[in-house]
């Protein structure tokens, strides 16, 4: 790959020059410093600290001009900051062990709510039962897609993706969401999400990230315990809950750093701060490395100005400053400065499948593969950039990568833009009809801490990181008229009349009406 020259009489290079980059070890060292701190919600002690962490490295870089804003959140803490600790179940007056407390669920702060345990089957619409008093059982739903299915609507995908298992299964898009709003308006007493795993591989499991307080207690729970609960809820056994968790209201930091460029013409690197794994969020370390190489180059060398965003609430997702920065850039877009925005999330992660448990053990277990996680890289309708991007993967080797206009599934015909999608962060941006591209992945060990650093392949971490950092040379040849695409015609159709997915900027923490958008 041409990695150009420093001479300011010649054209800016278009790829990062590897051997001056940060090593494998030097990254995991960032992300050590980010992510080892484990739960850290917004606004809390812990995030803070990763925060102060992040703005400390920003003001040892030379040429950026850091600022920092923050906003209002009502929170929800966990007593011992454990999710696992903070939560309990009992069924009559036997204790039955939890993997965690469900994020946001009602604080019950030394006592329990008790009621008839109600099991309710896959495909059972909760809205149709009575739930009043009740603590209402359900098994935690997955994703499964064909792996085929993503290559089928991509730009390009690597060959090795045929190498993995033919269904595509997680649970990081499926959180019980519209159960516990349901519960919530149905009066019931609780929730159980119940998976079919190992309970301790998901202990300290967090979801659902909305943001939402809950009006229930609820807790999940692990394969071990999924008949004992199945029992119990046909001899319409009690269940008791009890969460031990703070609600109050928190300020949530919003840090932006800024490097001139030739042009005043800006991308900007999306990611947020808040996290509970080392995979959720890695991607301030992205960041931060990212900015330290692009300092170093000279002025000629950059030809944009690159805005680098560290955005929080992700975990709490009705206030994400995410939503609020592309709502900013939308705003703005058409006489801004702002080009194109790349959102970085969930990078360098190890390939994680269930496998039946052995030794007559319930349920499955979590194991790697051995294998590369698969990495979405959505790319919005601008033909350069999916180019680039396209080269980009196979310049660099990337592996089991697929590059698509978006995650499925597309928008009907009097929608903007074609896919509504981009699996997490980029979503907010490609529906704020800003030009876009974002990459993320969505392991097992998103939400489950247990895996550790070990959920992360340092060095597929910073091969990723050069490709982005190619991706913002090689755009950064374009003018933002070039890099607009076909977001332009989106954007016309929408003042035309064409709508876009809604995305909530009300603050819905609270449910009031059954109408809002909660999640």
């Amino acid at each position: 790959m041409d990695c150009g020259s420093d001479d300011s009489g010649e054209d800016p290079p278009t790829a990062v020059d590897a051997d001056q980059f940060a090593s494998s070890a030097e990254i995991r060292s960032v992300v050590e410093e980010i992510c080892g701190e484990g739960l850290r919600l917004p606004g809390s002690p812990k995030h803070l600290k990763v925060v102060n962490y992040i703005e400390q490295q920003l003001a040892s870089i030379p040429d950026l001009t850091v600022t920092k804003s923050d906003f209002e959140l009502a929170n929800w803490q966990p007593a011992e900051n454990s999710m696992y600790k903070s939560a309990q179940l009992k069924i009559d007056d036997e204790t039955v062990d939890v993997a965690a407390a469900i994020a946001y669920s009602l604080p019950t702060n030394g006592t329990a709510i008790s009621g008839p345990l109600l099991y309710l089957a896959p495909g059972a619409d909760i809205k149709q039962y009575n739930l009043t008093g009740k603590v209402i059982m359900r098994d935690y739903a997955y994703l499964s897609l064909p792996v085929s299915f993503f290559p089928s609507i991509a730009y390009y995908a690597t060959p090795d993706y045929a190498n993995h298992s033919s269904l595509y299964t997680r649970p990081f898009v499926t959180p019980p969401h519209a159960d516990l709003l349901a519960a919530s308006l149905g009066g019931a007493a609780g929730y159980i999400s119940a998976f079919n795993v190992s309970r301790k591989q998901l202990e300290g499991y967090y979801s659902g990230h909305s943001g939402t307080h809950w009006l229930v207690p609820g807790v999940f729970t692990g394969a071990e315990q999924y008949e004992t609960l199945r029992q119990a809820a046909s001899r319409n056994a009690t269940a008791s809950i009890s969460i031990d968790a703070k609600s109050g209201t928190v300020r949530v930091p919003r840090v932006h750093a800024t490097l001139p460029g030739m042009s005043d013409e800006t991308i900007v690197l999306a990611t947020h701060t808040d996290g509970v794994t080392y995979v959720q969020e890695n991607g301030p370390a992205a960041l931060l490395i990212l900015a330290k190489y692009f300092a170093s180059l000279p002025m000629s060398a950059r030809a944009k100005t690159i805005e680098f965003a560290f955005e929080a609430s992700h975990l709490a997702y009705q206030l994400d400053s995410d939503k609020l920065l592309a709502k900013s850039i939308d705003a703005t877009y058409d006489n801004g400065t702002v080009s194109f925005v790349i959102a970085i999330e969930h990078l360098g992660t190890r390939e994680i499948e269930t496998y039946p448990a052995t030794n007559g053990t319930p349920g499955n277990v979590l194991e790697y593969t051995g294998k590369p996680e698969a990495i979405l890289w959505s790319v919005g309708e601008v033909q350069p950039a999916i180019d680039h991007v396209v080269n980009i993967v196979k310049e660099r080797g990337l592996d089991n990568t697929i590059v698509s206009p978006g995650f499925p599934p597309a928008n009907p015909a009097d929608m903007v833009p074609t896919y509504p999608s981009m699996g997490g962060l980029g979503t907010y941006y490609t529906n704020a009809l800003v030009p876009s591209m974002a990459l993320i992945s969505g392991p097992w060990s998103l939400w489950a801490p247990s895996f550790g650093s070990d959920a992360l392949d340092y060095d597929r971490l910073r091969m990723q990181y050069l490709a982005i950092g190619d991706a913002v040379l090689s755009l950064s040849q374009y003018s933002k008229q070039e890099l607009a695409g076909n977001y332009t015609l989106f954007r016309q159709r929408r003042a035309a009349g064409a709508k876009t997915i809604t995305i909530n900027y009300d603050n819905a923490q609270f449910i009031t009406t059954p109408n809002a958008t909660y999640f």
